[in-house]
C-alpha cells in the first residue's frame, strides 16, 4: 500500500456530518464499546444463572446501546455528542473540542440521528435476543 494511502487512512479531518473525531477520539469510543460489550455479557450471564424473571433481561439493553454506539462511533470516526453540543475534535492537535457553523452542525445533528436510531436497533435486537435465551 503506497505511503500516501496509508497517511489517508490513519488521519481525520472535520467533516461536517461524515468525521469529527481523531484517532484519540476514534480510541475513547472503542473502548466505550467494550466496556458496553463486556457489561452485557456478565449481566446476561448472571441474568441467566440466577433465579429472577426473564423480563429483568430488558435491563441489557443499557450496556447493548452502549456497545452499539460505542463501536458505531469508533468505526465512522463520528461522535454523536460532539454533534449535539455542535463541537468537533478532528484536528489530531486539537486540544480541546471546536465550534462548527450552523450549516455544519446540522448535517452532524443528522447523522447523530441515524447513528443513535442503527444503535437503538441493534440494541434492540441484542436485547430481544437475550429474552429469547432459555435460563440455565
Amino acid at each position: 500500500m503506497p505511503n500516501d494511502m496509508i497517511t489517508t487512512m490513519t488521519e481525520t479531518a472535520y467533516t461536517p456530518g461524515i468525521c469529527n473525531i481523531n484517532t484519540q477520539e476514534i480510541a475513547q469510543r472503542r473502548k466505550a464499546g467494550y466496556f458496553g460489550l463486556a457489561g452485557f455479557s456478565l449481566l446476561l450471564a448472571v441474568l441467566l444463572t440466577t433465579d429472577v424473571t426473564r423480563i429483568a433481561r430488558l435491563l441489557l439493553f443499557v450496556p447493548a446501546y452502549v456497545a452499539a454506539i460505542g463501536f458505531l462511533q469508533a468505526r465512522a470516526r463520528f461522535c454523536v455528542g460532539y454533534a449535539a453540543a455542535g463541537m468537533q475534535r478532528a484536528d489530531e492537535s486539537a486540544d480541546q473540542a471546536q465550534k462548527v457553523d450552523d450549516a455544519a452542525m446540522a448535517q452532524d445533528k443528522h447523522r447523530a440521528r441515524r447513528m443513535n436510531t442503527q444503535a437503538f436497533i441493534i440494541a434492540l435486537a441484542a436485547t430481544v435476543t437475550a429474552l429469547l435465551v432459555p435460563s440455565l
